[in-house]
């Protein structure tokens, strides 16, 4: 049985993508594309099964622009979107079932500490114990040191514990350092062969683990 999970933030416990979409959008129209040549779904899509690093070179291509410059605006709009990012539903009474059952949540992240800032004001917090952001400055998912570092640092058990995630980069690291995986796809999007589970709402997320 499960017992301690490591969890991703953005789309993961935080619903994140819309606001950072909205984000992209505007760092787009910064570079003077028109609103009216920006699919939101398609980036939203890009985003999600492959990264935001990916939707950066993605487009600074197809329109011509400075990929340096897009980051950059990208960036500039982005804190504060994401700031008006929520849980997703299900994610408080999941991490309280996971310290009644005697287990541990740690974070995993390559946001900066507005993860945590995000987490303090939802009163989510409290339920981990350990944290991992960007400014740990450890090696990105999918190498696993990131995830050895709070199984060590936690003292966790392996076998008892799991990565969970939206993206493929999440299995990838979880499997690279020996613990279950998890995925979380709420829209269906992602296709893995590499997830021990997989589900679709926090509904029964501890019964189906």
């Amino acid at each position: 049985m499960l017992k301690n999970l490591i969890w991703n933030f953005d789309g993961t416990l935080f619903d994140t993508y819309p606001f950072m979409v909205t984000a992209f959008g505007k760092a787009l129209q910064a570079q003077k594309i028109s609103e009216f040549e920006i699919d939101p779904d398609a980036i939203y899509e890009q985003m999600r099964v492959h990264s935001v690093g990916s939707a950066i070179t993605k487009y600074s291509a197809r329109f011509g622009i400075d990929k340096d410059k897009l980051l950059s605006d990208y960036k500039s709009f982005e804190q504060d979107e994401v700031e008006l990012a929520k849980p997703f539903v299900g994610v408080k009474s999941n991490l309280q079932k996971i310290i009644d059952n005697g287990g541990q949540n740690a974070l995993l992240t390559h946001r900066n500490q507005q993860a945590l800032s995000l987490l303090k004001k939802y009163d989510l917090k409290r339920f981990f114990t350990g944290f991992v952001t960007s400014d740990n400055q450890l090696k990105r998912k999918p190498d696993p040191e990131s995830l050895n570092y709070l199984i060590h640092k936690l003292d966790l058990n392996r076998s008892k514990t799991a990565m969970i995630g939206d993206r493929e980069l999440d299995m990838t690291a979880g499997n690279n350092a020996s613990v279950k995986t998890i995925l979380f796809d709420p829209d269906y999007l992602i296709e893995t062969n590499n997830a021990d589970f997989v589900i679709h709402d926090y509904q029964k997320l501890m019964t189906d683990i």
